[in-house]
């Protein structure tokens, strides 16, 4: 998916306008190199504002236009196998 990047805060912000189908930890990618990440977002659902903290590699570069914003993989591999015991386990 693609943001907008706005302005820059003066703490080193940088804030976007984005799709409602962003997530806070979504990686944000700026000329096939990794900017940062989401850390707010907030504003209008249809339309929100993302807030996002540069990483150390890329505090003083500029950035300008649109951005792609990639989900992160949080919970591990989906195609691990649980055992039957814990599964149908009951309380």
């Amino acid at each position: 998916m693609k943001a907008k990047i706005l302005h820059k805060t003066p703490k080193g912000f940088l804030i976007g306008r984005g799709c409602k189908e962003v997530k806070i930890g979504s990686v944000v990618i700026f000329k096939n190199k990794e900017i940062g990440k989401v850390i707010d977002i907030f504003g209008p659902v249809k339309s929100p504002y993302i807030k996002i903290r540069p990483s150390k590699k890329h505090e003083n570069g500029e950035v300008n236009g649109t951005v792609e914003i990639i989900f992160p993989q949080r919970y591990g591999n989906k195609n691990k196998k649980t055992s039957k015991n814990r599964r149908n386990r009951k309380r």
